[in-house]
């Protein structure tokens, strides 16, 4: 449907262009250049869904599930849950594959401790969608930062400043929500998705040293490209020598997704998905972004609207403020983050260089407003797919969603200390500021 969305947008923009005298080959010149600059990011993506099938197949995901659960006997649920999807989202580089698989795992142990469905829900989503902010490899993670020009060190560097407050902001009031739910953990529950995971796969602790490498990987500056295909290769290679599955198997999981058949029909469908196939739809989705974003630069029409909502006398804290705005109202209108993220990072750049501002802050203000928001938001493609697996609405669990709020605020505050940074330093047009 978004898709489709898209393509009309495309037609509607394209004919409207030309009634008002544009050249239909600058118009598809345009479209065709934005396309190919993101090109790597479109290898990413597709990588990204066979990265979740073969982590899934090589007992990698599995595993992470069953030792998780080992330590799940006397606990606050609630605070847990947000914990340890944050950590998986990170590792997995996908909020909604987090979500899938050990994030419907927890609502499941929550049943069993009476713990409304929304309130952990919440949680879950707060943790999850630390993948599409900053996980190495996260699709709109690496959006972000090819658009804003930098390197993911970089960003990562500055997005801790705001999302490390954002964590522990979060982590205490799950904390005071998680006791209020008191319980003893359904052990009976646990222990037959245990059960079940050990007799379907070969667990090893070792395999949890696998999502370590790859950060690793990331930290140390290989592309995220190599970093992707490295994990594919090996992971695939896990699964066909550890896992004892058929090579073909291996290759059907990696291009239409991973298909658990532990005998538990409920733990099937926690550790099933993936695939790169299925990701076309999204590349189709972002190549409909770039293409509506590069017409739109080609006949001037966002710059104008930028100009307008950004003055050359705003301060620091306005300019940040007016970006998370502006990317905030972009994935409101378009149901996706996609937008929210291409047009700041493209549109207003020249704004905090013109103020000496290393582009990473820019990234990271999108990221902690559009980016975060998108599940909060029941229109939101994100929140369809979340009730479409929990049958859970976005009113629901929105109001427990406490990252997707406190992100936005913190980096708001976050500004006021730039501001009074920015006094003291001599010479913005020869220093960039990374604060």
């Amino acid at each position: 449907m978004l898709l489709l969305a898209f393509v009309v947008a495309n037609i509607i923009i394209f004919i409207y262009l030309l009634i008002k005298g544009y050249e239909c080959r600058d118009l598809l010149t345009a479209s065709w250049r934005g396309i190919v600059e993101c090109k790597e990011l479109f290898m990413i993506i597709l990588l990204m869904g066979a990265t979740i099938s073969v982590w899934l197949s090589s007992g990698i995901v599995p595993s992470l599930i069953y030792y998780g659960f080992g330590y799940m006997k006397s606990i606050n649920l609630v605070l847990t849950a947000f914990i340890s999807t944050a950590i998986v989202s990170y590792m997995m580089g996908t909020a909604l594959g987090t979500l899938s698989t050990i994030g419907i795992a927890l609502l499941g142990i929550g049943k069993g401790l009476m713990i409304p469905a929304p309130v952990l829900l919440g949680a879950i989503v707060s943790g999850s969608f630390i993948a599409d902010k900053i996980a190495p490899i996260s699709s709109l993670t690496n959006l972000n930062i090819h658009m804003t020009g930098i390197d993911y060190k970089r960003y990562l560097k500055s997005s801790l400043k705001t999302l490390v407050p954002s964590i522990f902001i979060s982590s205490v009031i799950y904390y005071l929500l998680g006791n209020s739910y008191g319980g003893e953990v359904d052990v009976v529950l646990i222990q037959q998705y245990r059960s079940f995971i050990s007799e379907t796969f070969n667990i090893t602790p070792l395999l949890l040293l696998f999502p370590l490498f790859v950060v690793i990987m990331a930290f140390c500056g290989i592309k995220t490209v190599y970093n992707m295909s490295i994990s594919v290769a090996v992971a695939s290679l896990i699964t066909l020598f550890i896992q004892k599955s058929n090579i073909w198997v291996t290759i059907q999981s990696i291009l239409w997704g991973y298909k658990a058949n532990t005998g538990m029909t409920q733990l099937d469908s926690l550790i099933s998905g993936g695939g790169a196939m299925p990701m076309v739809e999204v590349v189709l989705i972002v190549m409909g972004s770039i293409t509506l974003s590069s017409m739109l630069g080609e006949a001037n029409m966002i710059k104008p609207i930028t100009d307008t909502l950004f003055k050359r006398g705003d301060k620091v804290p306005i300019l940040i403020a007016k970006t998370g705005i502006l990317s905030t109202i972009l994935n409101v209108i378009t149901c996706d983050q996609t937008v929210g993220i291409l047009v700041p990072a493209k549109f207003v750049a020249e704004r905090f260089d013109d103020w000496g501002l290393d582009r990473s802050i820019l990234a990271r203000t999108i990221s902690d407003t559009g980016t975060i928001i998108a599940p909060l938001m029941f229109w939101n493609v994100n929140a369809i797919i979340i009730y479409g697996i929990t049958e859970i609405s976005a009113i629901s669990y929105a109001p427990y969603g406490v990252l997707c709020y406190v992100c936005p605020l913190v980096t708001v505050i976050s500004s006021l200390f730039l501001a009074k940074s920015i006094a003291k330093v001599p010479s913005r047009e020869n220093k960039q500021l990374v604060i």
